[in-house]
């Protein structure tokens, strides 16, 4: 859960909800992803441009935030970043090309040469890992996704015979590979990997990893316009996070559901989960994130004409998003919520005048 801006999720904007917005959705994530190797460990970078939760923009949830995806040992008790993590990073997962800064080509899938390609598939899956380390390290998504692809079918070609360590780097390429389509705007093929993800990771013991891939599956839906699919993946996400009591992933999903009501105006359901979302990061002091579901709640006041309370939820918002630990991570909430309360107190001053 962070991480990827699309400035869609902006409830001015409320044709397309989308995370790559960043205006004031969860954004679970900033995290580096890593095969697990027992000979090397390279880091694959995580540009997470989605989003993240526990320490982070839009990954607000669990103490998982620093140990990954390896499924041959105690998640509880490693050190290691296996891969994303988008519940306690900041990357936004859909990158806001119109306002970011980078070089797009790094988010556009690369054409390598036939010479190149031919390189590659002569390449062990060691060597092909090796080499996409670097690419993500860099953040040469577009270049990846290719390497990525390689190192899979070399893989499922040989998935019955497959050691302990290549049926890993399996499971770990479908997840980097899932999350790197979505970087670079591949959605639907994000999708169906998020799929076999998921199917994977049921069978699995770690909850929050689960929780992260019905996330970012919904995401990726999203961005695809797959609205039907958009809903299922984040109810379903809700209803595992209250199951196992998941409260930080229960209050994201809450949020981000809260967020697809708003821009449908049901606003009485809207509003039923901020205050959900709301109730549970007040309680782990989850910062970043409250200022995100303040900012909709405040919104949603001003729709139903409730001005002084939207007055109220905005101030507080912006007071919170001043915080030193966090007002570099939330400066575009910030930023909106400001003009919010400008317009508001604009219109305040009028209608005095006016009476007066």
């Amino acid at each position: 859960m962070n991480s990827q801006k699309n400035d869609s999720n902006h409830p001015e904007d409320s044709s397309q909800h989308s995370h790559e917005d960043q205006s004031c959705k969860h954004n679970p994530s900033k995290k580096c992803c890593k095969y697990e190797n027992d000979h090397n460990n390279h880091s694959i970078c995580g540009h997470d441009h989605h989003h993240d939760h526990a320490n982070c923009g839009h990954d607000h949830h669990h103490d998982h935030a620093n140990c990954g995806h390896d499924h041959h040992h105690d998640h509880a008790n490693c050190g290691h970043d296996h891969h994303h993590d988008h519940a306690n990073c900041g990357h936004d997962h859909h990158h806001d090309h119109a306002n970011c800064g980078h070089d797009h080509a790094n988010y556009k899938r690369h054409q390598f040469t036939t010479t190149e390609m031919d390189n590659f598939l002569s390449k062990n899956v060691e060597e092909l890992i090796y080499f996409v380390n670097q690419q993500l390290e860099n953040e040469n998504f577009g270049k990846a996704v290719p390497i990525l692809e390689i190192i899979s079918n070399k893989l499922h070609a040989d998935k019955n015979n497959l050691n302990a360590e290549n049926k890993k780097h399996l499971v770990e390429t479908q997840h980097h590979l899932a999350l790197t389509y979505g970087i670079i705007g591949e959605h639907k093929n994000s999708i169906q990997l998020w799929k076999q993800v998921i199917a994977n990771l049921e069978n699995e013991t770690d909850t929050n990893e689960l929780l992260e891939a019905y996330y970012n599956a919904a995401l990726s839906s999203e961005q695809a316009h797959l609205e039907n699919d958009f809903v299922s993946y984040l109810n379903t996400g809700l209803s595992k996070a209250v199951q196992h009591n998941l409260n930080e992933w229960e209050a994201t999903f809450e949020h981000e559901l809260a967020v697809y009501y708003f821009e449908k105006q049901d606003l009485k359901t809207s509003e039923q989960k901020l205050m959900r979302s709301i109730n549970i990061f007040e309680q782990t002091s989850n910062q970043e994130s409250l200022v995100a579901s303040y900012y909709y709640l405040a919104y949603l006041k001003e729709k139903l004409e409730q001005i002084e309370d939207a007055k109220k939820i905005y101030e507080k918002a912006l007071n919170l998003s001043k915080k030193e630990e966090i007002r570099e991570i939330v400066e575009h909430e910030r930023s909106l919520i400001e003009e919010r309360l400008a317009n508001i107190n604009n219109k305040l001053l009028k209608a005095k005048l006016t009476n007066f």
